[in-house]
């Protein structure tokens, strides 16, 4: 039985940011109008709007904290301020802007919404639910499941209509187990290997298999020194926040990232891992792994508390750096005549998806300390 649908679990949204304009979600656009589509559950649909709603809440604050601060450190006039808010702060209420960006998503995909009325039998829940059948577990917080068991019943129950398998998309447990044991639902982790199944055969599906294996060998040069070009620029720009120890009080500065060397993610034959998520004429967009090596460095203001006025006195600085290494998504994008090789075919589009949040540098101290020491 062929795959009809793609499907998508509110744990994949969320892995990926959110980002629904943007990156890996955006490449879901390929499906609308294909007879193998994206099809969402009303249920996972709803969650994602509560998802987005939150976040265009914190958005909200952040930019009005900001500017609430500018006034106070940054001498801005109060006009200013007001004309900053008008600009970056929408009058729409929070669940109407994640409303609309839903919306928008939806009819750049076209997915098909999922209705949850008239898809399930409430007694079906009920009875998976006491005899702990999938999604439900054994034990913990059953109730919790109810979403999933909708979501999952109510997307088996479109696949048998129209008789085809789904493949879903998800990190959840409850999925899985659920897929383990229905014949119209398999289940992968990875967004962009469930998109590459739907990739039909092309030239340019071919180009990604030939550069997945020359990559790991430094080949070719072009490609790889292009590759060092974006990533730097991308590293750099990367907003990690600084965690550290110390027997003073701390302020932390902005933390400088530099790209050290990356090499990629092999499979066990050492071929790189790349999944192409939108392979055809002209256009390829590949989803490669890699390994990063970067320093991050940075300076923290040190103070200690007066124990008379209460204040706090600087102390002076304190110079930190550090090694990070991770595992990365990136997003490539490659146009061309694939057909006549390599050298037809020039990589336009660079996006890292994944990178840490923070770095931790340790314990810190005065540079003075150590300029003591060496005296």
């Amino acid at each position: 039985m062929d795959y009809g649908a793609i499907t998508i679990d509110t744990s994949i949204f969320d892995e990926k940011g959110l980002g629904l304009e943007s990156g890996i979600l955006k490449t879901l656009e390929q499906f609308n109008g294909r007879p193998s589509h994206l099809v969402l559950s009303e249920i996972v649909v709803r969650e994602v709007h509560s998802h987005l709603r939150k976040k265009a809440a914190d958005a909200r604050e952040q930019v009005l904290k900001a500017l609430r601060e500018s006034k106070k450190h940054l001498s801005v006039s109060e006009d200013e301020v007001t004309l900053a808010r008008e600009a970056l702060v929408p009058e729409l209420d929070d669940g109407e802007v994640a409303k609309q960006r839903l919306k928008a998503f939806v009819a750049a995909t076209g997915a098909e919404i999922i209705p949850a009325a008239g898809k399930v039998d409430l007694g079906q829940i009920i009875g998976r639910y006491f005899q702990s059948e999938p999604p439900f577990a054994a034990s913990g917080n059953k109730k919790n499941e109810f979403p999933d068991a909708i979501a999952l019943l109510s997307l088996e129950s479109w696949a048998k209509e129209h008789g085809c398998k789904i493949l879903a998309v998800a990190k959840d447990a409850d999925w899985k187990r659920f897929a383990d044991e229905s014949e119209y639902i398999d289940l992968l982790e990875d967004l962009a290997e469930a998109i590459s199944k739907f990739q039909p055969p092309s030239d340019a599906i071919e180009f990604c298999s030939e550069i997945s294996k020359t990559l790991p060998q430094g080949h070719p040069d072009e490609l790889l020194d292009l590759l060092h070009m974006y990533l730097s620029e991308a590293v750099g720009e990367m907003d990690l926040y600084p965690e550290a120890n110390s027997q003073f009080f701390y302020e932390p500065d902005f933390v400088e990232v530099s790209l050290e060397d990356f090499d990629f993610v092999t499979d066990k034959a050492g071929n790189a891992l790349l999944q192409p998520v939108q392979g055809q004429d002209g256009l390829l967009i590949i989803e490669a792994k890699i390994n990063i090596t970067a320093t991050a460095s940075t300076t923290f203001s040190l103070s200690v508390r007066d124990s008379i006025d209460k204040d706090y006195v600087t102390i002076g600085d304190a110079s930190a750096s550090e090694t990070i290494e991770f595992e990365s998504e990136v997003l490539l994008t490659f146009e061309g005549d694939f057909s006549q090789g390599e050298h037809e075919v020039e990589l336009t589009g660079f996006e890292l998806l994944s990178y840490p949040k923070e770095v931790d540098f340790g314990e810190i101290e005065p540079d003075w300390w150590s300029e003591e020491q060496r005296v």
